[in-house]
């Protein structure tokens, strides 16, 4: 602007100079005139100049504070590219396939009837009493353990955003009964996780911080050994890290948790359904070293029966439990685990009824069951291909209370006083991703009472066979 000025100021002066300068030769009033004019003329343009600088000046900075008045925005952090994962069409979503192919074969050489005779899994708690003569060598196959699953993961400006979806073939089946379900070439889809978890918070269905799937050894068995559990429920989880080697987990979990058949109730009385989610928890410390691991478990929930919505009696169900391993070399490593749990049945495998329901006129009544268990675990790598475990577990129950005296009362065949199992195992794996296992099981288990000319315990002896490709 005070270029233009400038150059203005020059142009008239020189100008002005010019008409004093020609006073000696011939000029007009009208030449003078006209250069009046366009010195007017320039002095207009300068003006109009200054002016649109001015309103420029004043726009850039209201611009200028606007734009520090409003927050950055904070952009996702990047997609990374890990081997394996797969980017979707958004470039920030990112997931991961991955499954087994298995298939499994079972021989029963003692311990099989027919409600057992087409599982491929441990029947222990049900196999026949010894007197009752049970039909022996069984041969079952299936492929309805092969699984696949899908990893997500996709980075928020909370940080990741993760989920999973993985499911097998073992659920049972629409018009099938129990032996049929999915064993010899049957099988039907079902969900074994589904969940979301971002931050500290998980929702969805995964495996139950009250069950121990981080201290049991390895097992053939799709299930896994006595003294243990797998279950899977809908939950919302919150994880809190303590320090760098310990976390705690809480978590909230729905569903019919005491999971009571019509079969272990009486008189009508049935499961009335959950008002309340079960209480989960565990508490994990690990070793610096990663060498050790130890955890404590604990339950709480409500049992409910109900003959109507104004007759219903309720009961506490809970359990504590402690489980650890430790690899004290790269090839060894010892297990074991401990519950104590009161009127439940759906967290740990091999499990009699959470109770006995009864009923005396509106009266009604909850005989909740009591237990303990235990599993003890060595497992040895022989070398990069080839590994063995040997595993005892075992369930005791308390044999003087409502729910034992009922058993007794009733001459009871199918309420258990005490199981227990020993497993040898090895695994082969001849390439990459390849297992092949070999798997004997011996197991027994002793009822409350000896119905006169029965025997009140019943042997299981088993051999599984069984190949795997992860992928």
């Amino acid at each position: 602007m005070v270029k233009v000025k400038t150059l203005a100021l020059s142009v008239s002066a020189a100008l002005a100079w010019g008409a004093m300068g020609s006073a000696q030769a011939a000029t007009t009033t009208q030449q003078v005139a006209d250069l009046k004019a366009q010195v007017a003329e320039l002095q207009q343009m300068v003006q109009s100049l200054s002016s649109q600088q001015q309103q420029q000046a004043v726009q850039l900075q209201q611009q200028a504070q606007i734009a520090a008045a409003k927050p950055a925005p904070v952009a996702p952090t990047a997609s990374s590219t890990k081997p394996g994962w797969i980017t979707l069409a958004d470039g920030q979503t990112q997931i991961k396939i991955y499954g087994s192919v298995r298939a499994d074969s079972t021989y029963d050489t003692k311990g099989a009837n027919a409600d057992s005779a087409a599982s491929i899994t441990n029947n222990t708690n049900k196999v026949p009493l010894n007197s009752v003569n049970g039909t022996r060598n069984n041969l079952n196959v299936s492929a309805a353990t092969s699984r696949i699953g899908i990893d997500i993961v996709r980075p928020t400006e909370y940080g990741d955003l993760t989920g999973k979806i993985e499911t097998d073939f073992m659920g049972s089946a629409a018009g099938k009964n129990s032996a049929e379900n999915n064993t010899n070439g049957n099988g039907s889809l079902r969900v074994r996780h589904a969940y979301l978890s971002l931050g500290k918070w998980l929702a969805g269905q995964t495996t139950s911080p009250f069950v121990n799937t981080d201290t049991m050894p390895e097992t053939v068995d799709y299930n896994g050994a006595m003294g243990g559990g797998t279950q899977r429920n809908v939950q919302v989880r919150y994880t809190q890290p303590v320090t760098a080697n310990q976390k705690v987990l809480v978590a909230l979990e729905g569903g019919d948790v005491d999971s009571v058949s019509s079969a272990s109730t009486t008189l009508g009385a049935k499961s009335g359904g959950n008002r309340f989610p079960a209480l989960t928890a565990r508490y994990d410390i690990a070793t610096a070293d990663k060498k050790g691991l130890l955890q404590v478990h604990g339950l709480l929930h409500e049992n409910r029966i109900s003959l109507n919505d104004n007759v219903d009696e309720t009961k506490l169900g809970w359990g504590v439990g402690v489980g650890g391993k430790y690899s004290f070399t790269p090839n060894d490593t010892v297990f074991a685990n401990y519950y104590h749990i009161k009127g439940d049945s759906k967290y740990m495998l091999f499990s009699n009824p959470a109770y006995i329901a009864s009923q005396t006129g509106a009266d009604l009544s909850i005989l909740e069951s009591e237990s303990d268990s235990g599993l003890i675990g060595y497992s040895h790598k022989w070398s990069p291909k080839f590994r063995s475990t040997v595993a005892a577990g075992a369930i005791w129950y308390k044999n003087s209370n409502g729910y034992a005296d009922y058993a007794k009362t009733n001459n009871s065949t199918t309420l258990n006083k005490s199981l227990y199992n020993v497993i040898v195992n090895s695994f082969y794996s001849p390439v990459k991703d390849v297992d092949l296992g070999v798997e004997y099981t011996y197991g027994q288990r002793e009822t409350f009472v000896k119905v006169p000319g029965t025997d009140n315990k019943g042997d299981y002896s088993r051999v599984n066979l069984m190949a795997r490709y992860n992928f």
